[in-house]
């Protein structure tokens, strides 16, 4: 914080080490040293591959950054190492360079985080509950082009225009558009039609 820069500290031996490939295993911490450029697969048959930026022997677990989409960044990925099968690991040429920590900018991070949230709760917002797969396809296939929400079981399209069960027949909003009841009901058949569904 306030600009400080922390210099991160290798958590094991960085001695080279020569090409490792591991069938049924996870490696030792040679094979997890920083630098290292490793691939495998996760115990849940996840692969994955990155360089080595930090590990810890004790939790067992491997932190990985490959290059990110925007350049002079890095994704970065914490890994479980515990269960990891088919680990190659490739030693850096050179002994890699103790890079300082970026200084974090909490306000971007609380950004995202937010973001994040609203994203979820959003997502979270468009999945009926106690609903059948037919109606939950028949929503996602109106709200591909229009405004939609759940309010219990039943569809409500733009705020104007429910669509009960068993989803066949709108109908308007008091005081609502009437106009928009006809357009969402071409609509439904239309997507009902592309389901295969009468």
């Amino acid at each position: 914080q306030g600009g400080t820069a922390h210099t991160r500290v290798p958590l094991v031996s960085l001695h080279a080490s020569p090409h490792r490939t591991h069938k049924a295993r996870m490696g030792g911490p040679a094979d997890w040293g920083i630098g290292h450029a490793v691939s495998g697969v996760t115990a849940l048959g996840e692969a994955f591959k990155g360089e080595v930026f930090s590990y810890d022997d004790g939790m067992g677990l491997a932190v990985l950054r490959t290059q990110g989409d925007i350049i002079n960044t890095h994704d970065v990925r914490i890994l479980r190492v515990q269960g990891v099968t088919g680990l190659k690991s490739i030693p850096p040429a050179k002994p890699p360079v103790m890079e300082t920590l970026p200084v974090v900018d909490e306000a971007r991070c609380q950004k995202r985080e937010e973001g994040a949230v609203k994203a979820a709760q959003a997502s979270a917002a468009n999945i009926g509950v106690g609903v059948t797969s037919e109606a939950q396809d028949i929503f996602d296939a109106l709200a591909r082009t229009l405004p939609c929400r759940w309010d219990s079981k039943t569809i409500v399209v733009m705020d104007d225009v429910k669509i009960a069960a068993p989803y066949k027949d709108c109908l308007g909003a008091p005081g609502g558009d009437p106009r928009a009841v006809e357009r969402v009901q071409k609509v439904l058949a239309m997507e009902k039609s592309k389901l295969g569904l009468k």
